[in-house]
């Protein structure tokens, strides 16, 4: 796990070799362990190095392939690197250090893109080839590892984060105001497109090559998808002892690793589910480490329980109120605001962690492959609803007092399950959006969420949160959040073979009309607590609507009651009317995620100075 970034000239003029530091410095955070840089008349790659395979100086990056033509710099690890070393060395290969990163340039060199297919791993890499000047870059298929870049007239450069992109001179610090609406509606904004004019972010499972003749073209496309659904696919007893022996390898090849490796448990199933597996597979020792807020309900009993069983030292993080004072530097990590509360949670307990161990895994992704949220049993039934003629229509004109349900409801009713999944997914509908927004922001970028027609609003949900919400959201919610401390995160649930193996199931069959996780719940019934498969789903949000009208109050209104930065992009007075309604106890339940993530975005325009006018 590491930092990446670069600068690559159009022009034939030299990168400035004094940007190589820059990068560096923007990075440090992510690999505290070292760094590099590569300079040469075209490109410039700078590398700051978390050490966690091949710890010695031969896993130092920029790292040069054994013939002295390709050089990469990788963020991630490649899992099984120890199975495709031997594979190369039978075919000739000679290797220098104990690196995964070798293995894959090594790979890169005789396969290109197509050796990908062969990877298990979470990476992003740049591979640069000396010879032809062409530049490849690439991203794992479900999107742990993060890329983003740009392109100007002289210059394309790509980084880990935006922050590491706004440090270089000729990248504009400009709102894009046509992703902004997206932001407002989901907290996020999907990819490819980032809240800064021109910075794009590569999306999972694609590449990018920047050509290195003349034309300097650009190109690229996907190199996975999941399968389709199988109608025959069903969820028998043959399929979960399939599923079982990949998760227990998943978790296996998620041990591989020179330092010490704690699990993130929470008191619910998927972090639950992990650490019964990771006990099996024979790990040890095992650190435990569990969130929780000083005066209020959480999940700490549930997650005590489980470490009883199988963790060799459980650590708890109690959070109290007063967080106005953690909230900004956490907040600076992110060179594009996020609009999720769970970056604090998520960024304390990983400073908590990093000061025992540098590798935790988690349960990332077993929501997206189990249908762990309220959505998916709602999706499931609206999808019988869909089957009587005229409920559809029948319920989008009878919602009118729950403006997102009513939106659902009328997409479904003229047959657009991507629509009614997207509409799902937001927290402020079109109308809602406009009433925030000033004029001029009505345009915004296009999205193609999957048009899953066959598999309903269920189908469209599935893709939408593996397509969407987890790359562009919560993944990148951990990695910032974590890698603002060097601390790696691992997601055996994320494992290519595992979202393969049960899509091929009919969403129908991934998903009950009344419960979460049916599928995932049967398998581990019996290794986890009782109280994990009950409790409800809490995750690791923040309280926000008890803090944002206590102790977080003057956070809030200081950012929103007069906001500065962002005041050309909204509607006169709208913030402050969204905070006196909510101070005023009108909540309609996703009034603090709003205002939090107003807030978030008006801290990152003062603070990266970001230019918010038209």
């Amino acid at each position: 796990m590491c930092g990446i970034a670069g600068v690559y000239s159009l022009t034939g003029r030299p990168p400035d070799p004094a940007w190589g530091p820059l990068l560096v410095a923007a990075l440090r955070h992510r690999g505290p362990d070292g760094d590099g840089v590569y300079a040469d008349q075209r490109v410039v790659l700078a590398h700051t190095r978390l050490a966690i395979i091949d710890r010695s100086p031969g896993g130092q990056q920029p790292m040069r392939s054994a013939d002295d033509r390709q050089v990469i710099v990788q963020n991630g690890e490649i899992y099984n690197y120890t199975e495709l070393r031997a594979e190369l060395e039978r075919n000739g290969a000679g290797f220098r250090t104990a690196s995964d990163t070798e293995v894959l340039v090594e790979l890169l060199a005789r396969e290109d893109v197509g050796g990908l297919a062969r990877v298990r791993g979470m990476f992003a890499f740049a591979r640069y080839d000396r010879e032809t000047g062409d530049l490849l870059l690439a991203r794992d298929r479900l999107g742990k590892k993060p890329v983003v870049w740009v392109r100007t007239p002289e210059y394309f450069a790509w980084a880990s984060e935006v922050r590491a992109l706004l440090s270089l001179p000729f990248v504009p610090k400009r709102l894009d105001r046509a992703a902004l609406p997206h932001y407002v509606e989901l907290l996020y904004v999907p990819s490819p497109f980032t809240l800064i004019e021109g910075v794009r972010k590569l999306e999972p499972a694609s590449y990018l090559r920047l050509a290195g003749d003349e034309r300097r073209t650009l190109s690229g496309g996907r190199y996975w998808r999941p399968p389709p659904p199988d109608p025959g696919q069903r969820a028998d007893r043959a399929w979960f002892a399939a599923f079982d022996r990949e998760f227990l390898e998943s978790t296996r090849l998620r041990t591989v690793s020179d330092v010490p490796i704690g699990v993130f448990l929470s008191g619910g199933v998927d972090s639950n589910a992990v650490l019964e597996c990771l006990h099996r597979v024979g790990h040890r020792p095992i650190r435990t480490f569990t969130v929780g807020f000083h005066g209020l309900p959480d999940e700490r009993p549930i997650a005590r329980e489980a470490a009883r069983t199988h963790s060799d030292h459980h650590t708890e993080l109690v959070l109290e109120p007063d967080l106005a004072s953690e909230i900004p530097p956490i907040l600076r990590h992110f060179g594009e605001p996020l609009g999720d509360s769970a970056v604090i949670t998520n960024a304390l307990i990983a400073r908590a962690a990093a000061a025992h161990v540098k590798v935790v895994l988690n349960g990332d992704g077993g929501d997206e492959l189990f249908g762990g949220y309220l959505r998916y049993p709602f999706s499931r039934r609206a999808d019988l609803l869909s089957r009587v003629p005229g409920a559809t229509a029948m319920l989008a004109g009878g919602l009118s007092r729950r403006p997102r349900l009513a939106a659902v409801f009328e997409a479904l009713a003229h047959r657009r399950p991507d629509l009614a999944a997207r509409a799902l997914a937001s927290v402020m509908t079109p109308h809602e959006r406009e009433a925030l927004l000033a004029p001029g922001h009505d345009e915004h970028h296009p999205l193609a969420p999957a048009r899953d027609v066959d598999g309903g609003l269920l189908g469209a949900i599935f893709a939408w949160d593996r397509e969407v919400y987890l790359p562009d959201d919560l993944l990148v919610k951990v990695d910032v959040a974590s890698m603002a401390f060097g601390l790696e995160n691992r997601s055996p649930f994320l494992d290519y073979r595992l979202f393969e193996l049960v899509s091929r199931l009919p969403p129908a069959r991934r998903a009950a009309l009344f419960a979460t996780k049916p599928l995932l719940r049967r398998l581990v019934h019996g290794r986890i607590p009782s109280a994990a498969l009950a409790a409800p789903k809490r995750g690791f949000s923040l309280p926000l609507e008890h803090w944002l009208r206590g102790p977080l109050r003057g956070w809030l209104d200081g950012l929103l009651a007069d906001p500065q930065a962002i005041a050309p992009c909204l509607r006169q007075g709208a913030t402050r009317r969204m905070l006196s309604r909510f101070h005023d106890g009108a909540d309609d339940g996703m009034a603090p995620l709003r205002l939090w993530s107003l807030a978030a975005l008006e801290f990152w325009a003062r603070e990266f100075s970001v230019e918010t006018g038209p």
